[in-house]
């Protein structure tokens, strides 16, 4: 409940900086992150004078008025889209409204005017303000990621004793998927990259038929998610004896991971930190094979701000979680990414990443 009501104080303080006096969210994401539900649907309006309402169909009105209102929300059913206007316009005149942010970038442009028009108020729109929140994590969004990583890590560690030559990529893929369900990851569509041999130089590779051979690499990156959040690991591991050519390669992407972990830090520069763990991958004698953004946020979506790239021009700060994944890709060969989750925290960089990043080999 406390983190409900600080995130809505959050954006109470960008109406006082904007001077307006209530806002309208629409977006998924944003919709999660001042009420805690997921819904696919439906409008939260925060007032300056402290009030929050959810609106939404029928669909969501049990959950809503069971987990909200105890909340202090101000849960309202429509029957159909169109009430969506008339609902906001009794809560314009109820708290006085007359100046109402729309957030622009989650709606088609005729809904905005078609709002715009439909309303008692002066309608601006909120563009990225929503996005920049959640930059910066509260502690209860912080657990929730470190419980999605603990389920990624158990199931890497069962996936590990499951793998064996003569299975297919797809086969590793789908047994990965049940193992994140079973060790507690939310229904949710996941993120996963399971390639192995030349398919791994495939940066954002799919898995496909092709049979695990002995003494191929397999290039997993997948995250689980919990209570909505989401977690970020990669891992390449080897099915038999790595070769020295891989060995070699690996240990730069290693050393890069250690590198970054010291690197990145409140007040370094998205675009530094890229720069530092690139550099060093380049200088150890693979220039052009680390073809990939260093990094990026994390939270309710898998990629948010800040980003560790060198078109970035974030400035981390504390409360930031970011990943941190180099990569050497060899077209041909094989592919090496090691990722780990990273929270900036008052108390310096931790890595919410427990998973050894020593070469495993099976």
């Amino acid at each position: 409940m406390f983190s409900l009501i600080a995130r809505a104080d959050k954006l109470r303080r960008i109406l006082d900086l904007i001077k307006a006096d209530a806002c309208i969210v629409a977006s998924e994401e944003s919709r999660r992150y001042l009420t805690g539900l997921s819904t696919s649907e439906g409008w939260v309006v925060i007032t300056k004078q402290g009030n929050r309402y959810f609106l939404a169909d029928r669909r969501y009105e049990e959950i809503a008025t069971r987990q909200l209102s105890p909340q202090g929300f101000t849960v309202r059913t429509v029957n159909n889209s169109s009430e969506y206007a008339m609902f906001i316009n009794e809560i314009i005149q109820s708290d006085k409204i007359k100046v109402v942010l729309l957030e622009s970038n989650a709606i088609s442009h005729e809904d905005y005017l078609s709002m715009e028009n439909a309303l008692y108020a002066k309608v601006q729109p909120l563009k990225t303000q929503l996005d920049k929140l959640r930059l910066v994590k509260d502690l209860e969004e912080v657990e929730n990621i470190k419980t999605a990583q603990r389920i990624n890590e158990k199931s890497f560690e069962d996936l590990i004793n499951y793998i064996k030559p003569g299975m297919t990529e797809k086969q590793v893929q789908a047994k990965l998927v049940q193992l994140m369900l079973e060790n507690g990851s939310d229904l949710e569509k996941y993120h996963i990259c399971c390639v192995s041999g030349s398919n791994s130089s495939l940066i954002h590779g799919r898995a496909t038929d092709k049979v695990i051979d002995k003494g191929d690499n397999i290039m997993l990156e997948f995250g689980a998610v919990y209570n909505g959040y989401r977690s970020d690991m990669a891992r390449t591991i080897v099915v038999g004896k790595a070769s020295d050519e891989f060995k070699k390669a690996y240990r730069i992407v290693q050393n890069a991971c250690i590198i970054g972990q010291r690197y990145i830090k409140n007040g370094v520069s998205g675009r530094a930190a890229d720069t530092e763990i690139r550099n060093y991958i380049e200088e150890s004698g693979y220039r052009n094979y680390f073809r990939h953004a260093l990094g990026h946020g994390i939270g309710i979506q898998l990629f948010e701000g800040p980003h560790l790239s060198q078109d970035s021009k974030d400035i981390l700060a504390t409360g930031n979680v970011v990943t941190m994944e180099p990569g050497i890709y060899i077209s041909g060969k094989f592919g090496i990414r090691i990722e780990d989750l990273l929270y900036i925290s008052k108390m310096g960089t931790e890595n919410l990443t427990r998973t050894t990043r020593e070469l495993i080999e099976l």
